[in-house]
């Protein structure tokens, strides 16, 4: 007996859940810049009109590999936000979290695929701000703020966190996405190392009447 209009399949949500793991996985080993809807279909290989089925067209399936993106990154940043014992270790942590996620590969092809995304489309670029980049920005600036002496959210605390991200994405792009290896190679573990010793200099212990307002 045919499926009735506008019910789907009892397996729908399994096999849509499957097709983004294999898109998501598709798009962090892909040496593509930006995959065509056809290659993304090839890739989790269905049918071009079986992906529209699931995602409508392209920026859907775009939204839905950077959904998971920011659920498997969410381990990584709820530990960011992670309160620390003080200043050193609030940059040392960090950096130390940071070299984990470049070791996989993940960081600098995840946040690539949404800025290259992102740029070409507007919506698309919404959702890798609310689902990764910002998540990810926000629990840098909650770490940091206590040390900048300021609340998170605030303009400075925002500085502190683009100038640890920023730089350290640029560098893992510039090396592994960008041919900077082989055409400008640079020591990323010696930045890295570099980028904690000025941003050291610039946190500092808060006041301990700050100390006991946030206990």
């Amino acid at each position: 007996m045919p499926r009735p209009l506008g019910r789907r399949n009892p397996d729908y949500d399994e096999k849509r859940e499957r097709l983004v793991r294999d898109l998501t996985e598709f798009v962090l080993r892909s040496d593509l810049t930006r995959p065509s809807f056809r290659q993304l279909a090839q890739a989790g290989g269905v049918a071009e009109p079986t992906l529209r089925h699931y995602f409508g067209d392209r920026d859907g399936v775009a939204t839905a590999i950077l959904a998971l993106l920011g659920e498997q990154a969410a381990p990584l940043i709820a530990a960011v936000a992670t309160p620390t014992t003080g200043p050193a270790a609030a940059v040392d942590a960090y950096i130390d979290l940071s070299r984990l996620g470049v070791a996989s590969g993940g960081f600098g092809r995840a946040h690539c695929f949404g800025l290259v995304e992102g740029v070409a489309d507007q919506k698309v670029g919404e959702a890798y701000l609310e689902l990764l980049l910002e998540p990810s920005l926000q629990a840098l600036e909650t770490r940091l703020a206590p040390y900048l002496g300021v609340e998170a959210g605030s303009a400075k605390a925002r500085a502190g966190a683009l100038m640890m991200f920023a730089p350290m994405l640029l560098g893992v792009i510039h090396q592994q996405l960008l041919g900077g290896a082989e055409t400008a190679p640079m020591d990323l573990d010696a930045m890295f190392d570099a980028l904690a010793e000025l941003m050291r200099a610039a946190v500092s212990e808060p006041p301990a009447a700050a100390k006991t307002a946030s206990a």
